[in-house]
This record gives C-alpha cells, sequence and structure tokens, in this order.
C-alpha cells in the first residue's frame, strides 16, 4: 500500500522487548504503565505515518487493517485481526507480537503485554482522534493474544476484574 520510510526510528532487537516486558513484570504497574505508554507512542506514530499517505476518512476497516499491518509487520510488531464484538467491547487479536508470544508461551497464560496494549489505543486512538484503551483478555486456547477494546473508563474496570481473577465474560459484566 506504501512506501513508508523507517526515518527517525531506533530498531531495537526483540530481546531487548522481552527484557523490558519481564522488567514491567517485576517492577509492577509503574514500569508497565511506561511500557504500555511507549507502545502507544508507537501506534500513533504508525498511524501519523498512513495519514501522510491516505486520509482516515479515505480508508474502510479493511484497508486500515492492511495498512496497519504492513507497518506492524515490517517492524516486527506483530499483526491484528477483529476477532468479534464482546458485551458491546470490540476484540482485537494480535499474532507475531514479541511481548503477545511472551504470554503465548508463559506457563500460567496471564502475563501481561503492554507494549502492545499501548500500541493498540495509540493506532486506534490516533485513527480515533479520541481516547482508546486496550487490556489483553485471558487466554482462550486459540492462537495469538486478545485484547478488547472499548472506553478508557470502563475498560479500567474490567482490565481490574480481571487481575482480580475474573473470567473474561464476568469482568465484562454491567460494564
Amino acid at each position: 500500500m506504501s512506501d513508508f520510510r523507517l526515518e527517525g526510528e531506533v530498531r531495537i532487537p526483540a530481546v531487548a522487548l522481552h527484557a523490558l516486558v519481564a522488567a514491567a513484570d517485576r517492577g509492577g504497574e509503574p514500569v508497565a504503565a511506561a511500557v504500555r505508554e511507549a507502545g502507544r507512542a508507537t501506534g500513533e506514530d504508525i498511524t501519523r505515518r498512513i495519514t501522510l499517505v491516505v486520509s482516515m476518512s479515505e480508508l474502510d476497516t479493511n484497508d486500515f487493517w492492511s495498512a496497519v499491518n504492513a507497518e506492524t509487520g515490517a517492524r516486527g510488531l506483530g499483526t491484528f485481526q477483529w476477532a468479534s464484538a464482546i458485551g458491546g467491547h470490540a476484540e482485537l487479536v494480535v499474532f507475531g507480537a514479541a511481548d503477545a508470544e511472551d504470554v503465548v508461551r508463559s506457563p500460567t497464560g496471564h502475563r501481561a503485554a503492554p507494549f502492545t496494549e499501548g500500541l493498540i489505543e495509540g493506532l486506534l486512538g490516533a485513527a480515533a482522534e479520541e481516547p482508546v484503551a486496550a487490556v489483553q483478555a485471558p487466554p482462550d486456547g486459540g492462537e495469538g493474544v486478545r485484547f478488547v477494546v472499548g472506553s478508557p473508563t470502563a475498560l479500567r474496570h474490567v482490565r481490574l476484574r480481571l487481575q482480580a481473577g475474573a473470567p473474561l465474560e464476568q469482568a465484562l459484566e454491567g460494564i
């Protein structure tokens, strides 16, 4: 779709992103928030680069995700696929993202992917021109890592319920 240049970018090996995620695991929410913010800035920049070529109003959903996947795939950040709507919130499945792959390989399956959460928030927030939140959903046994996407206010409650061990459907109740 485009000939985007990677100007102004610093490439880091996947092992560095794994180290950031591990630091977030050890450092708790303040460190995870910093890693999430790095992902958000990356997502916003990717959306900005796409809009240098085509206006968001000219893209339908499929074209938007094709452009996003071209950009994120070129950077080793994985690819994205809308899966379904759960309780009025969109679900997104990520394939091949370095920190999301940590989740897939995790023995408990509950390891967070804060960079990818932020990346999704940045991509969609910049495209929608309003705040968007993403929360990693518990594994469902399928491929990829699932994220629920919605308003920051609603998903703050979902995140807390999931962290307390509630299943996804219960975490989404009343939101």
